[in-house]
């Protein structure tokens, strides 16, 4: 099959030897510095200029203002800081990232303190000149300098620019080292070290006073300290030739074999296989005391990521079920003794209620029968989509042959009561039928349980392409095992250089007929969606999924056809030229029509499908419409909308525990982020390796070396989140602000 769209649109490096005639103005290095200046600080573009010319470098202000809109899009002048405060916090914020900060060259001596630090008398100068919130001069001096030091610890003050005031002693550097060099050894081996000397105001690879000098000279009207704040943004946050681009383990979904492994229990045994720390949901906390890193070897055991850390934390709130001892807590006493409907409604700091404490300790199946009668919602879920049916304790799954099995009951009484409940699913889509399969080895009893559901419903495929209606019958393998890391991460469809697996061709005559090929297979998909709502095409992916993909647009797919047969990369939108009178409707518009068509048809499409690579409809929309294709009607947003009123799960994970959120933030997608945000967005969400929207977001940074509208998209969205409005994000989130719940528990 032919490349996808995404592939096409890639852009040539700006240093590509394939180039002929002059080498472009703006390089690589320098596009990543324009965005980084735009973005974090206040300046405007003439100024911007002035700071980044030299002798042979001087670029004209619209060729400044192009090459912005080349890679931010059309105005982004929303994403620049609307003040002197909020620029601090920006590079503040950016500051306190160890992805983001250039590491110093083993042959290379650290500079200067007393040039590499600001003294008094610059933060005096500054705060006459800009910033009254860091003025010397009024009776609070003393007062808001000891605050300016305990926030900036790096502060040296130079006595001979500057007599400290009373009840001041002078910075001694750590270790009694000499002021005027850094030890290699202490550089290299003590990270505390290295880390004070890598703030804002000081680094490595600080700046010297002559180029600060210099700064100033071409840049009139700025403090000293604002032009150590600019030359820290281009020289401290830069892209090493050395970035991390290393890939992380594979996910694997592949379930062993039987009876090639040794130590797999015997037919008749349950037995259940816990998914890595990176897969565990507040279920799985319910009983995380009787968990230890001992029974998962190979596991990390640091940094807050296995599960004795896990343990640790849950033990410190008060309203967990369970005592550190594994015991039930005076709260869990109180509501077995009482299991009263208002008792009933008691959660935990991550949704769990009595239901699903009951459902996953041993011994508990009587009592959890007489809850279930007595409860106002059977079907609460926690904060990760989970019902009680979803933490089963796999003693409920035990001598099922017999009709009267305790599993057997509750599912009957359910299937009278709330026949949907057993079709909830968590945010990996898993229903309670994905927990029987991975517990039930016997087909036939398996048969017996799935068999009076309705199968179009209980076959629906979660994020790790599992289905277990379809893998019923086993054969000689064993049930289905969460997934593991075991090698390198295959990279997503949109980072490879052709997006799908099964359409990754070399680029032959056939090509563009196979292109056309491609999207025409897409759009009989779609068409027949609406008859068909399960209607899939060979890669899992229902109508709406490719609705994300195709392209609808026939003057789009001229260029594109162009593209695949010239082997050129797309024009941006707003270089691309208009036929005389336009299009009668847009790309967006019209899929956001045809969007609608699908939605509202007697039998809409399931909003929440997810593709046998594990990406949702919500994902798909997010990865395939980058913001450069919006147009007026702002119709992207408007899709994105469309999707999340119709049901569209924005907590739903993919199969590397990514949100909506993560996806829109890894690709840099302004507007899908920004829209998620409004919508409420949990933005302490992270991935299956542990990391929050801002280490993806750095990351990332770290690794578009060559894609300079990538790179500033990524630090638009960084901006987005940290900027003048109070998200709330956090650089580290733990476990307790992804899973907790806001508000006041009972």
């Amino acid at each position: 099959m032919a490349a996808s769209p995404a592939s096409l649109t890639t852009k040539t490096s700006p240093g590509s030897t394939a180039r002929i005639g002059r080498p472009p103005q703006w390089t690589v290095s320098r596009s990543r510095k324009l965005a980084r200046l735009y973005v974090y600080t206040t300046l405007s573009i003439e100024k911007i200029i002035k700071v980044l010319e030299d002798d042979v470098f001087r670029p004209r202000k619209n060729s400044a203002q192009k090459t912005i809109h080349n890679m931010l899009d059309n105005d982004p002048r929303y994403l620049r800081p609307e003040s002197r405060s909020e620029m601090e916090q920006r590079i503040s914020s950016l500051s306190v990232s160890p992805h983001r900060r250039r590491e110093l060259k083993k042959d290379k001596a650290s500079p200067t303190p007393t040039a590499a630090f600001e003294t008094v008398a610059e933060i005096k100068e500054e705060g006459t000149s800009r910033d009254p919130s860091l003025s010397v001069d009024d009776s609070d001096s003393v007062h808001q300098l000891k605050e300016i030091i305990v926030q900036q610890p790096d502060l040296v003050f130079a006595s001979e620019l500057y007599t400290l005031p009373p009840g001041f002693t002078r910075y001694t550097p750590p270790m009694s080292v000499p002021p005027t060099t850094t030890p290699q050894s202490m550089a290299d081996e003590n990270s505390t070290y290295r880390g004070r000397q890598s703030t804002v105001l000081s680094g490595s690879v600080a700046p010297t006073t002559s180029s600060i000098r210099n700064l100033r000279g071409r840049v009139s009207g700025v403090s000293t300290r604002y032009a150590r704040q600019i030359s820290h943004l281009l020289k401290h946050f830069t892209i090493s030739s050395a970035s991390d681009t290393t890939q992380r383990p594979a996910l694997s979904t592949r379930r062993p074999s039987i009876s090639s492994t040794d130590d797999m229990p015997s037919e008749t045994d349950v037995f259940e296989a816990f998914p890595e720390v990176g897969f565990a949901l507040p279920g799985d906390f319910i009983n995380v005391q009787n968990l230890s890193c001992a029974g998962f070897p190979g596991q990390d055991h640091f940094g807050g990521k296995c599960w004795c850390s896990i343990a640790e934390a849950v033990a410190t709130e008060p309203t967990a079920w369970l005592l550190p001892t594994g015991e039930l807590s005076a709260r869990a006493l109180h509501v077995l003794a009482d299991p009263s409907q208002y008792n009933l409604a008691y959660r935990d700091c991550f949704g769990n209620t009595p239901l699903h404490l009951f459902a996953a300790l041993e011994s508990y199946q009587e009592p959890l029968f007489g809850m279930v009668l007595n409860s106002p919602d059977v079907r609460a879920t926690n904060h990760a989509g989970q019902t009680f049916l979803h933490v089963l304790n796999i003693e409920w799954f035990s001598d099922l042959i017999s009709l009267s099995a305790p599993l057997k009951q509750l599912l009957a009484y359910l299937r009278d009561t709330d026949p949907d409940m057993v079709y909830v699913k968590d945010v990996y889509g898993r229903t309670f039928f994905h927990r029987a399969h991975s517990l039930i080895r016997d087909s036939e009893i398996l048969d017996g349980i799935l068999s009076p559901f309705n199968p179009a419903l209980s076959s629906r495929r979660d994020a790790f392409g599992f289905n277990p209606l379809a893998n019923t019958h086993l054969g000689g393998e064993g049930p289905f095992i969460p997934p593991r890391r075991v090698s390198l991460l295959t990279p997503l469809p949109e980072e490879r250089p052709n997006s799908s697996k099964s359409r990754t061709t070399s680029r032959t005559s056939n090509e563009e007929d196979a292109f056309v090929a491609y999207h025409t297979r897409l759009l009989q998909i779609i068409h027949a969606s609406y008859d068909n709502p399960r209607t899939e095409d060979d890669e899992g992916r229902n109508g709406l999924h490719c609705l994300a993909e195709v392209i609808l647009n026939q003057q789009t797919m001229d260029e594109h056809r162009n593209a695949v047969s010239t082997g050129r990369s797309l024009k941006r939108k707003h270089d691309r030229h208009t036929p005389e009178g336009g299009p009668a409707e847009g790309p967006l518009a019209s899929r956001l029509r045809h969007l609608q068509g699908l939605l509202r048809s007697s039998r809409p499409l399931d909003v929440n499908h997810y593709d046998k690579a594990g990406n949702t409809i919500l994902g798909a929309f997010i990865t395939h419409l980058p913001d450069d294709q919006d147009d007026k009607a702002k119709s992207l947003s408007a899709i994105l909308e469309t999707l999340i009123q119709a049901g569209a799960r924005i907590e739903g994970r993919n199969r590397r525990g990514e949100t909506a959120l993560l996806v829109a933030a890894r690709l840099g997608r302004k507007i899908a982020l920004t829209t998620l945000l409004e919508r409420g967005a949990n933005v302490h969400v992270r991935d299956v390796d542990g990391r929050g929207l801002l280490q993806v977001i750095d990351a990332t940074c770290r690794a578009a070396r060559e894609d300079v509208a990538l790179y500033a998209r990524l630090e638009a969205c960084r901006v987005l989140l940290t900027g003048r409005r109070d998200w709330g994000v956090v650089r580290e989130p733990g476990v307790l602000l992804e899973w907790r719940t806001r508000g006041v528990e009972r």
